[in-house]
Protein backbone atom coordinates (compact mmCIF):
# COMPACT_ATOMS: atom_id res chain seq x y z
CA UNK A 1 0.00 0.00 0.00
CA UNK A 2 0.96 3.52 -0.32
CA UNK A 3 0.82 5.94 2.96
CA UNK A 4 0.48 9.92 2.62
CA UNK A 5 -0.23 12.03 5.25
CA UNK A 6 0.22 15.79 6.80
CA UNK A 7 -1.06 18.28 9.29
CA UNK A 8 -3.98 20.49 9.91
CA UNK A 9 -5.85 22.88 12.60
CA UNK A 10 -2.25 24.72 12.96
CA UNK A 11 -0.30 21.78 13.45
CA UNK A 12 -2.71 20.04 15.76
CA UNK A 13 -4.42 17.36 14.16
CA UNK A 14 -2.32 14.64 11.81
CA UNK A 15 -4.18 13.21 8.98
CA UNK A 16 -3.15 9.79 7.00
CA UNK A 17 -4.38 7.71 3.87
CA UNK A 18 -3.45 4.05 3.43
CA UNK A 19 -4.48 4.00 -0.08
CA UNK A 20 -4.85 0.79 -2.11
CA UNK A 21 -5.49 -2.46 0.59
CA UNK A 22 -6.79 -5.36 -0.64
CA UNK A 23 -8.94 -6.40 2.40
CA UNK A 24 -12.40 -6.10 3.51
CA UNK A 25 -13.24 -6.16 -0.41
CA UNK A 26 -10.56 -3.23 -1.02
CA UNK A 27 -10.37 0.10 -0.36
CA UNK A 28 -8.55 3.28 1.35
CA UNK A 29 -8.22 3.61 5.03
CA UNK A 30 -8.54 7.34 6.30
CA UNK A 31 -7.26 7.99 10.09
CA UNK A 32 -6.97 11.97 12.08
CA UNK A 33 -5.21 11.08 15.39
CA UNK A 34 -5.14 13.91 17.61
CA UNK A 35 -4.74 14.42 21.66
CA UNK A 36 -7.17 15.71 24.13
CA UNK A 37 -6.69 15.73 28.34
CA UNK A 38 -4.06 17.67 28.41
CA UNK A 39 -1.93 15.25 26.37
CA UNK A 40 -3.13 11.76 28.25
CA UNK A 41 -5.72 10.95 25.46
CA UNK A 42 -4.63 10.04 22.24
CA UNK A 43 -7.69 9.94 19.74
CA UNK A 44 -7.55 7.89 16.32
CA UNK A 45 -10.80 8.82 14.18
CA UNK A 46 -10.77 5.83 11.43
CA UNK A 47 -12.63 5.65 8.11
CA UNK A 48 -12.65 3.09 5.58
CA UNK A 49 -13.72 4.33 2.36
CA UNK A 50 -14.63 0.92 -0.20
CA UNK A 51 -13.02 0.80 -3.76
CA UNK A 52 -16.89 -0.61 -4.33
CA UNK A 53 -19.73 1.55 -5.45
CA UNK A 54 -22.54 1.66 -3.06
CA UNK A 55 -20.62 0.31 -0.04
CA UNK A 56 -21.32 2.37 3.10
CA UNK A 57 -17.84 4.18 4.34
CA UNK A 58 -17.51 2.62 8.21
CA UNK A 59 -16.03 4.96 10.92
CA UNK A 60 -15.22 4.46 14.35
CA UNK A 61 -13.74 6.38 17.31
CA UNK A 62 -10.48 5.09 19.33
CA UNK A 63 -9.42 6.36 22.65
CA UNK A 64 -6.09 5.29 24.29
CA UNK A 65 -4.79 6.20 27.79
CA UNK A 66 -1.25 7.28 28.07
CA UNK A 67 0.75 4.91 30.31
CA UNK A 68 0.60 6.77 33.87
CA UNK A 69 -2.87 8.56 33.27
CA UNK A 70 -5.51 7.86 34.93
CA UNK A 71 -9.25 9.36 33.47
CA UNK A 72 -12.32 10.01 34.81
CA UNK A 73 -15.53 12.49 34.56
CA UNK A 74 -16.75 14.79 36.53
CA UNK A 75 -20.38 13.39 36.85
CA UNK A 76 -19.74 10.77 39.44
CA UNK A 77 -19.43 11.91 42.99
CA UNK A 78 -15.99 9.99 44.16
CA UNK A 79 -12.69 8.98 45.72
CA UNK A 80 -8.06 8.31 51.46
CA UNK A 81 -5.17 6.23 51.11
CA UNK A 82 -3.68 8.11 54.01
CA UNK A 83 -5.95 8.84 57.44
CA UNK A 84 -2.85 11.42 58.54
CA UNK A 85 -1.67 13.59 55.24
CA UNK A 86 1.90 14.70 54.71
CA UNK A 87 2.89 18.65 53.66
CA UNK A 88 4.34 19.25 50.19
CA UNK A 89 6.43 21.86 48.98
CA UNK A 90 5.48 21.89 45.23
CA UNK A 91 2.73 23.95 43.58
CA UNK A 92 0.33 22.91 40.18
CA UNK A 93 -1.48 24.25 37.99
CA UNK A 94 -4.93 22.79 38.42
CA UNK A 95 -6.65 23.96 35.04
CA UNK A 96 -8.13 20.88 32.97
CA UNK A 97 -9.80 21.18 29.97
CA UNK A 98 -12.91 19.34 29.49
CA UNK A 99 -12.95 15.60 28.36
CA UNK A 100 -15.85 14.70 25.60
CA UNK A 101 -18.33 12.37 27.12
CA UNK A 102 -17.45 8.50 26.19
CA UNK A 103 -18.83 5.06 26.89
CA UNK A 104 -14.98 3.99 27.41
CA UNK A 105 -14.10 1.10 30.08
CA UNK A 106 -11.24 2.28 32.14
CA UNK A 107 -8.90 -0.37 33.97
CA UNK A 108 -5.61 -2.09 33.43
CA UNK A 109 -6.52 -1.77 29.33
CA UNK A 110 -9.40 0.17 27.82
CA UNK A 111 -10.05 -2.63 24.97
CA UNK A 112 -14.19 -3.01 25.22
CA UNK A 113 -17.19 -0.41 25.32
CA UNK A 114 -20.06 -0.44 28.03
CA UNK A 115 -23.96 1.38 27.36
CA UNK A 116 -25.59 2.69 29.71
CA UNK A 117 -27.73 0.37 30.25
CA UNK A 118 -25.07 -2.13 30.96
CA UNK A 119 -23.67 0.56 33.49
CA UNK A 120 -27.20 1.36 35.08
CA UNK A 121 -26.54 0.32 38.67
CA UNK A 122 -22.89 0.10 39.11
CA UNK A 123 -22.62 2.17 41.74
CA UNK A 124 -25.22 0.55 43.93
CA UNK A 125 -23.44 -0.14 47.65
CA UNK A 126 -26.09 -3.33 48.05
CA UNK A 127 -24.18 -5.24 45.73
CA UNK A 128 -21.90 -5.65 48.85
CA UNK A 129 -24.56 -7.51 50.53
CA UNK A 130 -25.07 -10.94 48.85
CA UNK A 131 -27.99 -13.16 49.54
CA UNK A 132 -25.80 -15.55 50.26
CA UNK A 133 -24.77 -14.43 53.42
CA UNK A 134 -28.95 -14.50 54.20
CA UNK A 135 -29.18 -17.55 52.84
CA UNK A 136 -26.23 -18.68 55.22
CA UNK A 137 -28.71 -17.04 58.42
CA UNK A 138 -31.48 -18.80 56.87
CA UNK A 139 -29.83 -22.63 57.35
CA UNK A 140 -28.01 -21.97 60.66
CA UNK A 141 -24.61 -22.52 58.85
CA UNK A 142 -23.67 -19.36 60.23
CA UNK A 143 -24.85 -17.58 63.27
CA UNK A 144 -24.38 -13.70 63.09
CA UNK A 145 -22.70 -12.27 66.53
CA UNK A 146 -25.04 -9.77 68.84
CA UNK A 147 -24.74 -6.50 69.19
CA UNK A 148 -23.89 -3.63 66.82
CA UNK A 149 -20.38 -3.36 66.76
CA UNK A 150 -19.39 -7.16 65.57
CA UNK A 151 -15.06 -8.37 66.07
CA UNK A 152 -15.65 -9.74 62.78
CA UNK A 153 -16.85 -9.10 59.04
CA UNK A 154 -19.97 -11.13 57.62
CA UNK A 155 -19.17 -14.69 55.82
CA UNK A 156 -18.58 -13.08 52.19
CA UNK A 157 -16.96 -9.76 52.91
CA UNK A 158 -13.46 -9.57 52.56
CA UNK A 159 -11.73 -6.44 51.61
CA UNK A 160 -8.21 -7.85 50.58
CA UNK A 161 -7.53 -6.66 46.96
CA UNK A 162 -4.92 -4.23 45.50
CA UNK A 163 -6.18 -1.34 44.43
CA UNK A 164 -6.06 1.88 42.32
CA UNK A 165 -7.86 5.56 43.43
CA UNK A 166 -9.89 6.87 41.09
CA UNK A 167 -9.52 10.12 40.25
CA UNK A 168 -12.56 12.52 38.85
CA UNK A 169 -12.20 16.60 38.75
CA UNK A 170 -15.07 16.45 41.88
CA UNK A 171 -12.51 14.38 43.82
CA UNK A 172 -9.80 16.79 43.00
CA UNK A 173 -12.29 19.55 44.07
CA UNK A 174 -13.16 17.50 47.36
CA UNK A 175 -9.73 16.76 47.79
CA UNK A 176 -8.16 20.18 47.76
CA UNK A 177 -11.10 21.56 50.13
CA UNK A 178 -10.48 18.66 52.57
CA UNK A 179 -6.54 20.02 52.89
CA UNK A 180 -7.61 23.34 53.23
CA UNK A 181 -9.82 22.05 56.27
CA UNK A 182 -6.79 20.66 57.28
CA UNK A 183 -4.95 24.08 57.19
CA UNK A 184 -2.66 23.06 54.20
CA UNK A 185 -1.04 26.27 52.78
CA UNK A 186 -2.12 26.46 48.73
CA UNK A 187 1.75 25.17 48.00
CA UNK A 188 1.16 22.22 49.69
CA UNK A 189 -2.57 21.82 48.70
CA UNK A 190 -1.06 22.00 44.98
CA UNK A 191 1.75 19.73 45.17
CA UNK A 192 -0.49 16.95 46.99
CA UNK A 193 -3.07 17.33 43.77
CA UNK A 194 0.04 16.82 41.92
CA UNK A 195 1.02 12.71 43.68
CA UNK A 196 -2.55 11.94 44.41
CA UNK A 197 -3.20 10.18 40.96
CA UNK A 198 -0.48 7.88 41.98
CA UNK A 199 -2.35 6.51 44.87
CA UNK A 200 -2.82 2.69 45.51
CA UNK A 201 -3.19 0.52 48.22
CA UNK A 202 -3.14 -3.04 49.35
CA UNK A 203 -5.37 -4.85 51.65
CA UNK A 204 -5.27 -8.00 53.37
CA UNK A 205 -8.53 -9.24 55.58
CA UNK A 206 -7.34 -11.97 57.69
CA UNK A 207 -8.68 -14.11 60.12
CA UNK A 208 -12.63 -13.52 59.91
CA UNK A 209 -11.76 -9.78 59.21
CA UNK A 210 -10.36 -9.76 62.80
CA UNK A 211 -7.34 -8.25 61.62
CA UNK A 212 -6.99 -5.78 58.47
CA UNK A 213 -3.45 -4.58 57.04
CA UNK A 214 -3.46 -1.64 55.03
CA UNK A 215 -0.47 -0.51 53.01
CA UNK A 216 -0.94 2.60 51.27
CA UNK A 217 1.83 3.47 48.18
CA UNK A 218 2.08 7.00 46.84
CA UNK A 219 4.39 9.09 45.16
CA UNK A 220 6.09 10.24 48.80
CA UNK A 221 6.60 6.25 50.06
CA UNK A 222 4.74 3.48 52.17
CA UNK A 223 2.62 3.43 55.06
CA UNK A 224 2.06 -0.16 56.21
CA UNK A 225 -0.05 -0.67 59.55
CA UNK A 226 -2.53 -3.81 61.04
CA UNK A 227 -6.07 -2.84 62.50
CA UNK A 228 -6.94 -5.54 65.03
CA UNK A 229 -11.28 -5.48 65.81
CA UNK A 230 -12.48 -5.89 68.78
CA UNK A 231 -16.50 -6.32 69.38
CA UNK A 232 -18.99 -8.81 69.65
CA UNK A 233 -17.90 -12.34 68.32
CA UNK A 234 -19.47 -15.72 68.08
CA UNK A 235 -18.90 -16.63 71.87
CA UNK A 236 -18.97 -13.22 73.00
CA UNK A 237 -20.99 -9.69 72.95
CA UNK A 238 -20.00 -6.31 73.65
CA UNK A 239 -22.84 -4.36 74.95
CA UNK A 240 -22.44 -0.11 75.21
CA UNK A 241 -22.13 1.77 77.95
CA UNK A 242 -24.42 3.74 79.15
CA UNK A 243 -23.82 6.80 77.58
CA UNK A 244 -23.47 4.59 74.10
CA UNK A 245 -19.65 4.49 74.33
CA UNK A 246 -17.92 0.79 73.27
CA UNK A 247 -14.87 -0.18 75.01
CA UNK A 248 -12.76 -1.20 72.35
CA UNK A 249 -9.64 -2.58 72.73
CA UNK A 250 -6.49 -0.21 71.48
CA UNK A 251 -3.86 -1.22 69.23
CA UNK A 252 -0.59 0.92 68.54
CA UNK A 253 0.06 2.26 65.26
CA UNK A 254 2.08 4.54 63.10
CA UNK A 255 0.55 7.75 61.00
CA UNK A 256 2.02 8.65 57.78
CA UNK A 257 3.47 11.82 60.25
CA UNK A 258 5.01 9.09 62.12
CA UNK A 259 2.67 9.69 65.49
CA UNK A 260 2.49 6.81 67.58
CA UNK A 261 -1.55 6.57 68.26
CA UNK A 262 -4.16 4.45 69.34
CA UNK A 263 -6.17 2.40 66.87
CA UNK A 264 -9.62 0.93 67.31
CA UNK A 265 -11.49 -0.75 64.84
CA UNK A 266 -14.85 -3.38 64.39
CA UNK A 267 -17.42 -3.82 61.77
CA UNK A 268 -20.58 -2.12 61.72
CA UNK A 269 -23.99 -2.77 59.31
CA UNK A 270 -23.98 -6.53 59.51
CA UNK A 271 -20.30 -7.19 59.50
CA UNK A 272 -20.70 -5.25 55.82
CA UNK A 273 -18.76 -1.94 56.74
CA UNK A 274 -15.23 -1.38 58.51
CA UNK A 275 -14.79 1.25 61.18
CA UNK A 276 -11.86 2.35 62.56
CA UNK A 277 -10.73 5.40 64.68
CA UNK A 278 -7.28 6.67 64.99
CA UNK A 279 -6.91 8.40 68.55
CA UNK A 280 -3.79 11.22 69.79
CA UNK A 281 -3.10 12.95 66.74
CA UNK A 282 -1.41 16.14 67.87
CA UNK A 283 -1.41 17.51 64.05
CA UNK A 284 -4.05 19.90 62.25
CA UNK A 285 -4.96 21.43 65.70
CA UNK A 286 -5.58 17.88 67.44
CA UNK A 287 -8.27 15.30 66.83
CA UNK A 288 -8.89 11.50 65.74
CA UNK A 289 -9.82 10.19 62.21
CA UNK A 290 -12.60 8.16 61.64
CA UNK A 291 -12.30 5.79 58.81
CA UNK A 292 -14.89 3.55 57.16
CA UNK A 293 -14.16 1.04 54.28
CA UNK A 294 -16.69 -1.30 52.62
CA UNK A 295 -16.73 -2.35 49.08
CA UNK A 296 -19.21 -1.77 46.51
CA UNK A 297 -20.19 -2.64 42.69
CA UNK A 298 -19.63 -6.50 43.74
CA UNK A 299 -16.46 -5.88 45.43
CA UNK A 300 -14.77 -3.91 42.40
CA UNK A 301 -14.76 -0.65 44.31
CA UNK A 302 -13.21 -0.18 47.81
CA UNK A 303 -14.46 2.81 49.88
CA UNK A 304 -12.96 4.90 52.29
CA UNK A 305 -15.19 7.73 54.45
CA UNK A 306 -12.44 9.70 56.48
CA UNK A 307 -13.57 12.34 58.91
CA UNK A 308 -11.17 14.33 61.43
CA UNK A 309 -13.02 14.61 64.41
CA UNK A 310 -11.68 17.71 66.18
CA UNK A 311 -10.51 18.63 69.69
CA UNK A 312 -11.24 21.40 69.21
CA UNK A 313 -15.23 22.41 67.93
CA UNK A 314 -14.59 25.75 67.37
CA UNK A 315 -12.38 25.15 64.56
CA UNK A 316 -15.09 24.67 62.39
CA UNK A 317 -16.61 21.65 61.13
CA UNK A 318 -14.73 18.28 61.39
CA UNK A 319 -13.35 17.83 57.46
CA UNK A 320 -14.17 14.62 55.52
CA UNK A 321 -13.53 13.28 51.98
CA UNK A 322 -14.61 9.60 50.34
CA UNK A 323 -11.50 8.31 48.65
CA UNK A 324 -12.73 4.97 46.02
CA UNK A 325 -10.83 2.60 44.10
CA UNK A 326 -10.91 0.32 41.62
CA UNK A 327 -9.70 -3.08 42.24
CA UNK A 328 -6.50 -4.07 39.68
CA UNK A 329 -7.53 -6.01 37.04
CA UNK A 330 -11.06 -4.79 37.02
CA UNK A 331 -13.29 -2.40 34.43
CA UNK A 332 -14.85 0.28 35.73
CA UNK A 333 -17.48 2.80 33.23
CA UNK A 334 -16.95 6.18 33.06
CA UNK A 335 -19.39 7.51 30.62
CA UNK A 336 -22.55 9.40 31.24
CA UNK A 337 -25.71 7.79 30.22
CA UNK A 338 -27.39 11.51 29.86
Amino acid sequence: VEVASWWEDGGKVHRSWVVGGKKYGGGDFENKRYLSDNGNMLVCESTFHPSEEGREKATVTWRFLREGAIYGDAGFDFPNIFDVLKKEKESVDSSKEEIPESGLVVGDIMDSVASSEEADGLMSREDVISDSIEEAIERGSWVPPSGDHWAISAPEVDLSGKWKLIITEQFKEDYDEFLKALGQPLIVRGAALLIVGNTREETKQRDGGREVYIKGINAKGVWERTLKSSGSDFDTTMTPNADGSYDHTPVKILTADSEKVDATSWWENDGTVHVSWTQGVNRYGGGSFESRRYLENNGDIYVCESIFRRDNKADGPDPSLKWKFLREGATFYVGSSK
